[in-house]
């Protein structure tokens, strides 16, 4: 267990001008363990990285001890960790990222780290269609073993989340400190996904959100996971970001593919076209990540979201009704049009193809989810 002189002298070198997440981690990485940074005489801190005006500043500038006691009050609150890169249970996978934070200040259930995980992305104003995927297959993934890493931002990464807690383990990786539930209408999926899964974020407890912060959040995410499924995302999306970090980090980087129409998902074609693989369900993910001993059941009924029941298919109520359907929103005379039925008696059959999950209600009328 790390101690508190172990945080501090670790805390001191973070906070020496022109010493960043690079220059730490050159200096952590080429230690035998990084506990045994207080072994370290001045000279040996200069063979290093640091030149020798820094090196005494770190052994002798008391004022480099601010905020060290917020690190300490941290670690001492129940359900909360701090961790240490090269320490476990720092994860190894973000540890080995030469641009790795060095502290990482956790909630909830660290054993969330010991299984194996993919992170699930995409905008924050998603159609129903990539709600409904990320949510249906966050809930596959998670029972099949699965911890779904997202950033607990609205649209794609809640409904993420809101799946993969219905069923297993979640990771939200916060850019802000996580004490703070952002945006707050997520206050209740937090607390839903602390019961067996866990909070993380580099920045210090009470740091509030801003912009800056959540690019930088975002290669924590793709570092964690052993790749990232991009759901939905615009040609500017934030989530090509994460993305990118993946492929520079050397994830598995896939794509849900959308109507070719569709602004939401441009920025996925994008990274089809650039070589992501494409992936349509939880299956193809497994595939992919090369975890061939689990297999995705049928998909859990998954909470304020259809329930997707296999034996109810759309020929008990009107055959042929779901090939007048388009995956992209269609509007309800167009349906009734093809399908040569009355709105009156053609609404309830849409209702129950929705309930069923075979459909979703766009603002367009109504689009096929299979």
């Amino acid at each position: 267990m790390l101690t508190d002189e172990q945080i501090g002298a670790w805390w001191r070198l973070s906070r020496l001008p022109r010493v960043g997440n690079l220059t730490l981690n050159a200096i952590r990485q080429s230690l035998p363990h990084s506990t045994d940074l207080l072994q370290l005489t001045s000279d040996e801190l200069q063979q290093l990285e640091l030149n020798a005006e820094l090196a005494h500043r770190w052994q002798h500038d008391s004022s480099l001890n601010k905020g060290v006691e917020t690190l300490l009050h941290w670690r001492q609150q129940a359900g909360c960790d701090l961790l240490l890169a090269g320490v476990p249970p720092y994860p190894d996978s973000l540890a080995t990222l030469p641009d790795a934070p060095l502290f990482l200040f956790a909630r909830g259930h660290l054993s969330a780290l010991d299984q194996p995980r993919v992170a699930m992305v995409g905008s924050r104003n998603p159609s129903r269609y990539g709600s409904d995927w990320a949510q249906h297959n966050g809930a596959v993934l998670a029972n099949c073993g699965l911890t779904v890493v997202s950033g607990l931002a609205l649209g794609i990464d809640g409904a993420s989340h809101q799946g993969a807690v219905s069923q297993g383990r979640s990771i939200a990786v916060l850019g802000c400190g996580a004490d703070i539930i952002y945006p707050r209408r997520h206050q209740t999926l937090a607390m839903q996904l602390l019961e067996h899964g866990l909070i993380l974020s580099e920045f210090l407890p009470g740091t509030a959100p801003r912009a800056p912060q959540f690019p930088s959040r975002n290669r924590i995410i793709s570092g964690l996971s052993m790749g990232v499924v991009v759901v939905e995302a615009a040609l500017r999306s934030g989530s090509l970001i994460t993305a990118q970090q993946a492929a520079e980090q050397g994830r598995e980087v896939m794509a849900v593919p959308g109507a070719v129409n569709n602004p939401l998902s441009q920025g996925c074609h994008q990274l089809i076209r650039d070589g992501a693989t494409l992936v349509q369900h939880a299956d193809d993910v497994l595939q992919q990540l090369g975890i061939f001993g689990l297999t995705a059941p049928d998909a859990p009924s998954v909470p304020n979201s259809p329930a997707v029941n296999s034996a109810a298919t759309p020929e008990q109520w009107q055959p042929g009704l779901l090939s007048c359907i388009d995956f992209a929103p269609t509007a309800v005379d167009v349906i009734a049009i093809r399908s040569q039925l009355d709105v009156a008696q053609l609404l309830p059959q849409l209702l129950e193809l929705e309930l069923s999950g075979w459909l979703a209600q766009s603002a367009g009328g109504f689009m096929r989810l299979r």
